[in-house]
Parts: C-alpha cells; sequence; structure tokens
C-alpha cells in the first residue's frame, strides 16, 4: 500500500490506540515516506522529537491561521479540552476550516479521545493496537473497528504489534508495517523503574572499586 496516495488532498486523518503503541513512530513513518516524493509546509503540535522542516505550534489560534499545508496534532486531547462541552462548538468550527484552508490534518490520539462529532469528520483511519471498550459507542471510529473480521480483531482487543496499524480509507482495510527509526525513539533512553536486586547489588561493587 502506497501511503502517498493517501495523503493527495485536503483531508482530516486519524491515528488511534493505546498508550505506549507506537502512534508517534507512525506519524515519522509517514512524515518520512511523504517527505521522500514531494515537498509541503509541515506544522505540528505535541511532537516530541523535532523532524526536519517542522514548525511547532502551540495553540488553536496558530493552527486555523495555517494554508496548504500539513498539520500535525499529536496528543490530541492536550489541545482540544474535548471534555468541555462549550468547547464542542469551537472545535467543530476549527475542524471545519481545514478544506477551507486547503490542508491535511493529521489527529493522533486514544481511542477514547475521539468523540462522535470529531469522529464523524474523519476521511482516513489508522488504528494501532485498541482495547475495543475504549471506543466512543455510535461513533465512527467504532463502527469501523467492530466491522473489521480480521484475525487481529479479538472481542476485546484489535491485536497489533508495535510495527503494525490498520488502515481503512473508507472503502478498504489494509494492514501495515511500520520500519523501526531508532532517532525518533523518544522512549530508548528510560531506564527500568524495578532492577532486580542481584544487578543493582553487582552494579554497586563495581562502583566502590
Amino acid at each position: 500500500m502506497e501511503l502517498n496516495k493517501l495523503f493527495n488532498n485536503a483531508r482530516i486523518v486519524s491515528i488511534s490506540g493505546d498508550v505506549n503503541q507506537g502512534k508517534s513512530m507512525l506519524i515519522y513513518h509517514i512524515l518520512h515516506n511523504l517527505k521522500k516524493d514531494s515537498d509541503f509546509k509541515v506544522y505540528a503540535y505535541g511532537l516530541r522529537l523535532n523532524f526536519p522542516e517542522v514548525t511547532q505550534i502551540y495553540s488553536v489560534a496558530e493552527m486555523e491561521q495555517i494554508k496548504n499545508s500539513f498539520i500535525i496534532i499529536d496528543e490530541l486531547s492536550s489541545l482540544f479540552d474535548l471534555d468541555n462541552r462549550k468547547i464542542k462548538k469551537q472545535v467543530e468550527n476549527t475542524l471545519r476550516l481545514i478544506n477551507h484552508n486547503n490542508n491535511v490534518l493529521l489527529l493522533a490520539g486514544t481511542s477514547e479521545n475521539f468523540k462522535k462529532f470529531i469522529s464523524a469528520k474523519i476521511d482516513l483511519f489508522f488504528f494501532k493496537k485498541s482495547t475495543l471498550s475504549d471506543f466512543i459507542n455510535g461513533s465512527n471510529l467504532k463502527n469501523i473497528v467492530i466491522n473489521y473480521k480480521g484475525n487481529e480483531r479479538g472481542a476485546e482487543v484489535l491485536n497489533l504489534e508495535q510495527n503494525e496499524a490498520i488502515v481503512f480509507d473508507g472503502l478498504h482495510y489494509n494492514k501495515i508495517n511500520i520500519p523501526y527509526y531508532k532517532e525518533y525513539d523518544t522512549k530508548k533512553e528510560n531506564v527500568p523503574v524495578f532492577v532486580p536486586k542481584n544487578i543493582l547489588k553487582k552494579s554497586k561493587k563495581r562502583t566502590k572499586k
């Protein structure tokens, strides 16, 4: 499946999945592929590592002024207060501007972040490993997952590996593989929280010497 063909016009794209299942790595994979064949402007909110030639934004007001660009919102819920019903109308107006301003907007978050009114506006769906009960009942996202009958979908979980995703383009489901990009792994330097006692003792002995 050629990712580039999925991003050939203004649209809203979602990447949904459980925490720590490689949503950000998928974003970098998409950027990497698009940059190989095309020149375009990229704006991003929430990306932890800077991708070359990406302009960081920090507010909805900035996003609404962008035109003819690729906009990435990582951690959807931190930009939009989706639990505040008063904000709903503002978010709807912001999303309506995407086509008007000729932008591609990519929204990444957990399944529960995609409320029904946002889910209804999405044109292209990427699914990472997901707990099915986290999807909003009646949302377009949940309906698409429930309709998927591949081996990866169990009764409780859409069970995908870290390097896998399911893509739904409105007509067909496709499974894609995502390479590992070490330079964009924000968690590779994390140390274990719990260290086995025998390892900790050996480490202390070496330090004393």
